[in-house]
């Protein structure tokens, strides 16, 4: 593919669970079902997706407490759409979103997990690779229930 105009690419803040799940499906992350799709992108404190020709080619999501804590997840860009910028771009909006929502004398915590191997990318912006300080290392779980309703930790 030869370089995409920054022009086509036009920034929204919505995406259907088809569109959402094929974005996950690209860089080979799990399936989320429909129902639990849904719930999470109408849930989301703030939604970033880019749109390249009408069709979805990244993503961001910001989750929130509405308190203190802001998460980023969702953080995708389609392979082919890799080093455009597009996901310096998602970040960005995401942490000006993040920035305009605190008020003079507020301090929040904004988290995030990378992927593997992208870490560099987020330092870019202010983020530390844990363990960092008084900050220990990132964790996390996954919890699935099979067909036959047997519960399973990945």
């Amino acid at each position: 593919m030869e370089g995409i105009p920054s022009e086509e690419i036009v920034y929204t803040n919505n995406i259907s669970v088809n569109n959402y799940n094929a974005l996950r499906k690209a860089v080979s992350w799990i399936k989320v079902t429909e129902k639990r799709a849904s719930i999470a992108i109408n849930n989301s404190h703030y939604l970033c997706v880019a749109e390249c020709g009408g069709k979805p080619v990244g993503m961001a999501r910001i989750v929130s407490d509405g308190g203190y804590t802001y998460f980023i997840t969702d953080v995708i860009v389609l392979p082919d759409y890799q080093g455009y910028h597009i996901g310096t771009e998602l970040i960005s909006r995401a942490i000006d979103y993040i920035r305009k929502d605190v008020l003079d004398g507020e301090t929040v915590m904004v988290s995030l997990m990378a992927a593997y191997g992208r870490e560099s990318f987020y330092e870019r912006f202010g983020f530390h690779t844990r363990p960092y300080g008084n900050h220990g290392p990132g964790m996390s779980m996954w919890v699935s229930r099979d067909i036959t309703g047997s519960v399973i930790t990945l």
